[in-house]
């Protein structure tokens, strides 16, 4: 391996070294969210992802759906809408309780927007089931406890909801808030029909006509809603000892079918569809400081490699002065024998030459410096030790190879050899 190559191969190496360093120091934490989500992809403290693999383990598949709930794929028969960061629009709320009553389940908890006029947003879902919210007061997580109901037989005590939710029995909540506001009803927003019932599960309040609802369920058609005023019971933090994690995953395995899918709805938390792992590099170098930082000084590195290695310019120009239109043999000899010294491969040279002087004797020409050697003595033994063959073999022993020396042996030793 000649100096040049040894040089290239270490320069890589030391580039390589320290890109996986400096990758290696910036490399993202993983292990904090700057937001919240109730995403079935994240095992940070405020994902889903344990809730999904307690359900896959007690026999549910889970999987999540990174598409609309309408103008694509139909509808699932279970799904868990957790804190939707995007509002699910009118039409497909309609698809979504079309298949609730044709024998679905749904597990709904509202992620709630606070609105210039101190209340929380109603969103479609909110209004179609004839639900309100609001934060706790002192008053109203007194006294949490269990209705007595099939899915609540021996859980443990309830943790105080963050929330509260109540029922709304007049006309459409969308209506009521926007009377109250002197506002125009939206014509693209309508309530889903009547109010379902609601069977309450998760009570809370200071006495028994004021009992808010943190977990009640639904009837709507051949289906159900699970509703849950507080989605924070399920995330990764709690969901293994709070109550209410129990309570879904009991709801779940109780209405869904064995062969049926549970599907957790990532479209609405932001989430379009997967990240190949070519986009996850390109966001990282393209999208943070640090990978930025990295790409740059790794694309610097790499065009000083190239600089360092590429030939400027032709080392002779096409065509040859008047002076020097014809070069003699001696000369193109010489000049070839500088261009192999300068790359370093004098050896390489050498042999070369030397395969004239095994085709006179009948041989292969030689691959390396040992077996040019032995067609060297070869030759002395079949027609006795001669000057030319001497020079010859001083001339592969010598470091470098000494060219000019083999090839002046070999041109007197085919010249002045006896004819056969």
């Amino acid at each position: 391996m000649n100096r040049a190559r040894s040089r290239t191969i270490s320069r890589v190496t030391a580039i390589a070294l320290v890109a996986g360093l400096a990758a290696f120091f910036t490399r993202p934490e993983g292990r904090a969210a700057a937001d919240v989500k109730r995403s079935f992809f994240r095992t940070t403290p405020d994902g889903v992802a344990a809730l999904a693999r307690g359900i896959a383990r007690l026999g549910r598949p889970t999987a999540p759906r990174i598409t609309p709930l309408a103008d694509a794929e139909p509808v699932p028969g279970a799904i868990v809408l957790l804190s939707p960061q995007v509002v699910p629009s009118p039409a497909e709320v309609h698809a979504l309780l079309e298949r609730v009553r044709a024998g679905g389940t749904l597990v709904y908890a509202p992620l709630l927007f606070p609105t210039v006029y101190g209340t929380f947003r109603v969103t479609p879902l909110m209004d179609s089931l004839g639900v309100a919210f609001r934060m706790t007061r002192e008053g109203d997580v007194e006294n949490p406890e269990w209705v007595s109901h099939p899915l609540t037989e021996g859980l443990p005590s309830p943790h105080p909801p963050r929330r509260v939710l109540r029922r709304v029995t007049e006309r459409s909540l969308l209506e009521r808030v926007e009377a109250e506001r002197g506002e125009t009803r939206r014509p693209d927003v309508a309530s889903e029909g009547s109010i379902a019932p609601v069977e309450r599960l998760l009570t809370t309040g200071t006495s028994e006509d004021r009992r808010w609802i943190g977990a009640g369920l639904m009837p709507l058609g051949a289906g159900r809603v699970l509703v849950l005023s507080d989605d924070a019971s399920l995330s990764n933090a709690r969901a293994g000892e709070d109550p209410l994690a129990l309570l879904v995953i009991r709801a779940l395995l109780t209405h869904t079918a064995p062969a049926d899918t549970v599907f957790f709805d990532e479209f609405h938390q932001g989430i379009r569809g997967y990240e190949s792992t070519a986009r996850r590099w390109a966001g990282f170098a393209l999208g943070t400081p640090g990978g930025r930082t990295l790409f740059h000084v790794l694309v610097a590195a790499f065009l000083a490699l190239v600089c360092a290695g590429l030939r400027f310019g032709s080392p002779m120009t096409s065509v040859a002065p008047p002076d020097r239109e014809r070069r003699s043999p001696l000369e193109h000899v010489s000049a070839l024998g500088d261009l192999y010294e300068k790359a370093g491969a004098a050896r390489a040279a050498a042999l070369l030459l030397l395969a004239r002087l095994a085709r006179t004797a009948r041989r292969p020409p030689p691959r390396d410096l040992s077996e040019a050697e032995a067609l060297v003595r070869e030759l002395e033994a079949r027609r006795g030790a001669h000057p030319a063959l001497a020079s010859i073999r001083r001339g592969l022993r010598a470091d470098p190879v000494d060219l000019t020396m083999i090839a002046a042996g070999i041109d007197d030793h085919l010249t002045k050899r006896p004819t056969p």
